[in-house]
């Protein structure tokens, strides 16, 4: 990734639930989310837990984790970022940062793993048509719990608690970050201490992204929802939540200190392994690299790939490590530009960029692994692998371009009707990648004969929502150059892709960008939404990125 990517689902159909990565710099060979490793702690005296019914599903994968044998637990591990998070609350959290720190703290009813399959984690089992917690055709979902579950205070965690969570949510009086998605959840029974029911207004395909979490009601219950954001005890640095580690200190602004959560237990994952984490924010580069070269830093993450050649003077005890990213870079179209309307354009741009080279020149990696086919992802489990890559032909887009009017003129740039092919090709200021790959593709477009203007803007104005000017969000651009981040669920394509998405002064916060109107690509999203059944997804949202591709 070039940096600045998106979520997909940042659109109005937010998640919180992600799989990222980036570059770090580490004395240790595992991130943050791979701290969340150890002996499983199991309550005395709690209910047992029922065995889990063993079932078969394409969404189902092997997960294996297991301590080194040679070490036992303790250790403490120094966590370096130039963010410091906004908000360590499901209720509240939105930016990576957020979900990185958070992941420690808060336990989930179900987790993606990196291979996009999902994993129990507070439930006995994952909610399924196959195993009958998936009824009525999606309209009820039943969430099974463990029943040693407990809070960081000690305090059992019941189905109440996750009922409560889904109400706060729900609540404008909280003020969310993320309550799309969970309002397909008409209500929630809970019929024992450790049965959540579901009932959905409708059959909800990605459901297991929005099952609610749990929120402590014995430490909330008795404040108003309105405060709750206002609380740093509730917000900030949570003192009761219910994953492998806990707050144990923090400086606003600069740290946190977290410790084991002695009551933790999942169905999946083992128990904390590290003695205590500390996640150290420094105000930029010149702090971070210091507090590396003195050794007062274990990990060092955030760091992106423009910025690897200006790490390689490190000490010698420091490795540089590449995780994948379940992102891309692409442009985007603007559909509402009459110089789109022909298909044929649209391929010739597509035949004229040599995306082979862009990989090469800008992040200097051999041969074409990089090169993207689709919007879902290689690991994503609806990755139609049918689809064939557009490769790199200028005479093929010159021929294209040719049978849609356009003809040589003044120059070599192409004219039709009088009116010469130029185009405004938007992205991100300070980002060295994204500038030698913009200069790649103006030059292979006037190649070609299309002349293209480059033009640069702060992240702020570049993403703003359209009632503050945004460039993408009001169409101020032809093509727009920047990066979307995958979740595990192709329905987060709905905000980028339906015809409903479209951003406007009534509906500012929406996201399709493109200004894509397509009968075909919003009936596929549409019924890929509206049903469980894995196979009948995976149809669909191939019918959506075959048509997307042609």
């Amino acid at each position: 990734m070039f940096n600045d990517s998106l979520p997909l689902s940042r659109r109005g159909e937010g998640g919180g639930r992600r799989v990222v990565g980036t570059f770090m710099v580490a004395r240790v060979l595992f991130p943050l989310s791979l701290l969340v490793l150890l002996i499983m702690l199991i309550s005395c005296g709690a209910t047992p837990t029922p065995p889990v019914r063993q079932v078969s599903s394409p969404l189902l994968g092997p997960y294996a984790a297991t301590p080194a044998a040679s070490r036992g637990p303790g250790g403490r591990i120094v966590f370096a970022d130039r963010q410091f998070p906004d908000a360590l609350n499901p209720l509240f959290s939105g930016s990576p940062v957020d979900f990185e720190v958070g992941a420690a703290l808060w336990s989930a009813p179900v987790v993606f793993d990196n291979h996009f399959h999902v994993q129990p984690d507070q439930l006995t089992e994952v909610p399924l048509p196959e195993n009958g917690d998936v009824l009525d055709n999606g309209k009820t979902i039943v969430m099974r719990l463990r029943h040693d579950l407990r809070w960081s205070d000690g305090q059992p965690i019941l189905a109440r608690d996750f009922q409560y969570w889904w109400q706060l949510d729900q609540d404008p009086n909280t003020g969310a970050i993320t309550t799309g998605g969970y309002d397909a959840i008409a209500s929630i029974d809970t019929p024992d201490d450790f049965t959540v029911i579901l009932h959905m207004k409708h059959p909800y395909g990605p459901y297991l992204l929005y099952l609610p979490y749990a929120a402590p009601m014995h430490a909330w219950g008795h404040l108003h929802p309105i405060d709750l954001q206002n609380m740093t005890r509730v917000y900030l640095a949570p003192d009761v939540t219910d994953g492998p580690y806990k707050v144990t200190s923090f400086v606003n602004g600069q740290s946190y200190t977290l410790t084991p959560n002695t009551y933790y237990t999942s169905t999946t994952f083992h128990g904390p392994y590290i003695s205590q984490l500390v996640y150290q924010t420094y105000t930029g580069n010149t702090a971070l690299q210091a507090a590396l070269q003195a050794g007062q830093v274990d990990i060092a993450e955030g760091y992106m790939e423009y910025e690897a050649p200006a790490l390689t003077h490190l000490p010698a005890s420091l490795k540089l490590l590449e995780t994948p990213a379940a992102s891309y870079e692409h442009l985007d179209f603007n559909n509402a530009n009459p110089l789109f309307s022909d298909v044929n354009v649209r391929r010739a741009v597509q035949l004229a960029i040599d995306k082979c080279a862009l990989t090469r020149s800008v992040l200097h990696m051999a041969g074409c692994a990089r090169v993207a086919n689709q919007v879902e992802v290689p690991s994503s489990l609806y990755n139609d692998r049918t689809i064939a890559p557009v490769g790199y032909d200028p005479a093929a887009a010159s021929k294209l371009l040719r049978q849609a009017g356009w003809l040589p003129g003044p120059r070599g740039i192409l004219t039709k009707q009088g009116h010469p092919f130029v185009l405004r090709l938007v992205t991100t200021a300070d980002n060295p990648l994204r500038a030698a790959a913009a200069a790649l593709i103006q030059q292979d477009l006037l190649a070609v004969g299309i002349q293209v203007h480059v033009l640069y803007y702060p992240l702020g104005p570049f993403f703003a929502v359209y009632t503050r000017g945004g460039i993408l969000a009001t169409g101020a651009f032809d093509l727009a150059m920047f990066g979307y981040q995958n979740s595990p669920e192709p329905d987060d394509e709905y905000g980028v892709f339906h015809s409903s998405q479209i951003p406007t002064a009534a509906q500012p916060n929406l996201g399709n960008y493109g200004r894509v109107r397509d009968p075909i690509i919003d009936s596929a999203l549409t019924q890929g939404r509206d049903t469980v059944d894995f196979a009948q997804r995976v149809h669909y949202y191939h019918q959506f990125l075959e048509q997307l591709a042609n």
